[in-house]
């Protein structure tokens, strides 16, 4: 015969707080923290100011080192901890967009996986959708539509010139562009 009775409700798993899984109250925090200097995000302060507020084995470290060129960055649990990993020998933009990529699998796919490692974005055709996913969170962090709508309306043609606006990549931002439906020559 079995029992019948509740579960032991002391243990409590930690899910991400409702702010996290929706970008828009993401960008909010960071309005409300004053990480924008213009329209670029300071993502790492972004990082910092969302793992604070995780519980312990949820926080989240930034290491950046020297990499296989390959690899942009990675994101992984190790000690109880979250650490990201992002390659110091590239361009500080692709940095910045790799830090917005291991944010969004941290908020986005942490429960499905404890190890991400990520080749650099933008290149090769063998992306899985979590990947998509995780650069299109990253592409709506750093580069809001309505903000890179706005530069386009307001006759900023050249990729260079709007990827310079909000410090990302050149591939960045035409990823960006081409997902609002923009043609690119």
């Amino acid at each position: 015969m079995g029992t019948r009775g509740r579960r032991n409700q002391t243990l409590k798993q930690f899910e991400e707080p409702i702010l996290l899984s929706n970008i828009d109250k993401v960008k909010a925090l960071a309005v409300e923290k004053n990480l924008y200097n213009g329209d670029v995000l300071d993502i790492e302060q972004l990082i910092e100011e969302i793992s604070h507020e995780a519980p312990v084995d949820a926080q989240i470290s930034i290491e950046k080192i020297p990499m296989e060129n390959y690899l942009s960055g990675s994101l992984s649990y190790e000690n109880g901890r979250w650490i990201m990993k992002v390659n110091s020998k590239q361009h500080i933009n692709r940095q910045r967009f790799t830090l917005a990529h291991e944010l969004a699998h941290y908020i986005l796919h942490k429960d499905k996986n404890t190890e991400f490692k990520d080749s650099t974005f933008f290149r090769g055709n063998n992306m899985d959708s979590l990947e998509y996913m995780a650069n299109d969170y990253a592409s709506a962090l750093l580069m809001p539509d309505d903000k890179v709508i706005g530069y386009i309306n307001d006759g900023v043609r050249k990729l260079d010139d709007l990827a310079s606006k909000f410090e990302v990549s050149v591939a960045a931002m035409k990823y960006k562009v081409e997902k609002l439906g923009y043609k690119v020559r």
